[in-house]
């Protein structure tokens, strides 16, 4: 594909209704056969057809755009790394607080486990006090 090169010695000139920077490159049909007259008949402008293929034809805010693409594009792969390695982290520590927790639940259950036997054991023992307290205040009736 070929492009076309206007080259200003002067940057800031309006010819052919454009105001002009040092050197632009446009497509081949962007400039009419009058208007490419135009260019090589002022001094100040140099017209060269240049094939993409063997010259860059990189314009400074086509770098620009291209450099500002490729960061977002780092940016948004980064951005969604520290997301996952975030998302990763917080259902960590929930699932070792949910342990933590069911470890503390189990502790105690067990403890009142414990305390239950205990109790019953006790009941057990008074009731058969409170038994034979009744059978010997029978008896000595």
């Amino acid at each position: 594909m070929t492009k076309v090169q206007i080259i200003c010695s002067s940057p800031g000139m309006r010819r052919n209704g454009l105001v002009h920077p040092a050197s632009a490159f446009y497509d081949a049909d962007r400039w009419s056969e009058t208007e490419l007259e135009r260019f090589d008949a002022d001094p100040a402008f140099t017209v060269r057809v240049v094939d993409e293929t063997a010259e860059n034809t990189m314009t400074d805010a086509d770098f620009q755009l291209r450099v500002d693409t490729e960061v977002k594009r780092q940016v948004d792969i980064l951005k969604d790394s520290l997301q996952a390695g975030f998302a990763n982290a917080v259902k960590d520590a929930v699932a070792d607080k949910t342990a933590e927790l069911k470890a503390e639940l189990d502790n105690a259950m067990d403890r009142a486990g414990k305390d239950l036997v205990a109790a019953n054991g006790k009941i057990t023992t008074l009731e058969k006090q409170l038994a034979d307290a009744k059978k010997k205040a029978t008896a000595e009736k």
